[in-house]
């Protein structure tokens, strides 16, 4: 039994505007699933379909073997967590504790101070238990508003453009959380950099799906992007340039990781040498991770033509 199978799903607002047209798609147990299209495309309408606020839609949405109807949906919001893009829009009681603790009381569920526990640390925000909420940073807010969604124990984790608004330092925080959780997950996104280090899928939707596939197949689907309005990540852009100049890239890589591979291999061809070096400096009990990638070994020349 998958958490979420979604078949031939249509919704249409009150004026007459259509947000999905004939959806289907299944998203598996931890399997992490990124949502791309243009503004307007119905991301944000299909998230909140799947919450249960969006009713009544044609065809089928079935949530852990449950169909979701409005007789269903209050239930079934217990096994989905929907995450705002907006943390301020999710939070609203005075301290992180009482905040992380407001779903589960709503919900009538049990273990509350447990299940708070799990939610603050799984999110890495224990030590700011009794701050004040209104205090926080953006980025830090984000952090509480999952740890809430957490604490309900989902069966999936619907995500509203989480990257957005975030500091780099905050951005990065966020995707190594989120890449590090055993859960299935489903994210409205415009950052593709972002989604290629957390999902396993992506799916472009314009009203209607355009392509499902892995995050290396939509960079490499160049007209299908420019239809979808979506853009190239910044590394996907540099290698598309160094395949312009001669070089034998085999694929565009949409993440760091990926690049890395790749370069190695190019320059590996070059008769070059590519080193890449993790190495972790642990200051007054904080952990602190620096990751350098390094090209080394003289300037590369484009190849000859033949």
């Amino acid at each position: 039994m998958k958490p979420l199978e979604i078949a031939d799903v249509g919704f249409t607002y009150e004026d007459g505007t259509v947000a999905l047209k004939g959806l289907s798609m299944s998203i598996g147990k931890g399997e992490k699933v990124a949502v791309v299209g243009p503004n307007g495309a119905g991301k944000s309408t299909l998230l909140h379909l799947i919450a249960g606020f969006r009713m009544p839609f044609s065809g089928q949405v079935t949530i852990e073997g449950r169909q979701l109807d409005e007789s269903s949906a209050d239930d079934l919001r217990k096994q989905v967590g929907l995450l705002f893009q907006d943390p301020d829009d999710q939070i609203f009681m005075p301290t992180v504790e009482e905040d992380v603790a407001f779903g589960p009381r709503n919900l009538g569920l049990d273990d509350i101070e447990g299940r708070v526990a799990r939610g603050m640390k799984s999110s890495g925000i224990e030590s700011i238990a009794k701050r004040k909420t209104h205090r926080l940073s953006y980025g830090m807010k984000k952090r509480v508003a999952i740890a809430g969604v957490l604490a309900m124990d989902p069966a999936i984790l619907l995500l509203d453009e989480p990257t957005s608004g975030l500091d780099p330092r905050s951005r990065s925080e966020l995707i190594g959380l989120l890449k590090e959780m055993d859960r299935a997950m489903l994210i409205a996104t415009h950052d593709l950099e972002a989604a290629a280090e957390i999902v396993d899928k992506a799916v472009v939707l314009n009203v209607g799906m355009l392509m499902e596939g892995t995050m290396r197949e939509l960079v490499l689907a160049r007209d299908l992007m420019h239809e979808a309005g979506l853009e190239l990540p910044p590394i996907s852009k540099l290698f598309g340039a160094l395949e312009a100049m001669g070089y034998p890239v085999d694929d565009l890589p949409v993440s760091l990781d990926q690049a890395v591979e790749q370069l190695t291999r190019v320059m590996d061809r070059e008769g070059k040498h590519a080193h890449a070096h993790i190495h972790t400096h642990v200051h007054g009990g904080r952990e602190d991770d620096h990751k350098h990638s390094k090209a080394a070994a003289g300037e590369l020349q484009p190849r000859d033509e033949k």
